[in-house]
């Protein structure tokens, strides 16, 4: 069971955000071409825009850092390398840990209002469980 947020807008239908670690945001799981379609999908462009450019920022770097089919290497990687590559990581998964956190501002910010909290197996079921408590 996961908890979710049900968001309830004066003219629109209720929308409901699960809490927490957001799966699909992973790049290792949607593979890294795919992986910031999750943004668009979420309706999170201005992130969608600056993690584009973030991956491009990174990439270019990593190119003058390894050459064109460089990689990293531990046993040899100096200080400099060692911290770009764990900002690299933490960049990578940040929208796994913040993900769910950055749609439910992004609602709020389009006037949705967070009404209820519910325990559910999933959205549809807690869209659900929130129409039957009479929210919506």
């Amino acid at each position: 069971m996961n908890t979710y947020k049900v968001l309830q807008h004066p003219t629109k239908k209720l929308k409901a955000v699960k809490t927490g670690f957001a799966w699909l945001a992973i790049p290792f799981v949607t593979c890294l071409p795919v992986f910031p379609m999750w943004f668009l999908f979420r309706g999170l462009w201005k992130i969608f825009i600056a993690y584009i450019l973030t991956i491009l920022i990174l990439a270019s770097i990593d190119y003058e850092l390894y050459g064109y089919l460089g990689f990293f290497n531990f046993s040899t990687a100096d200080g400099l390398q060692i911290i770009i590559i764990i900002a690299e990581t933490v960049i990578l998964t940040l929208p796994a840990f913040k993900g769910n956190e950055w749609t439910l501002t992004n609602l709020t910010d389009q006037g949705y209002k967070v009404s209820y909290s519910v325990q559910a197996s999933s959205k549809k079921e807690a869209l659900e469980l929130a129409q039957n408590k009479n929210i919506g």
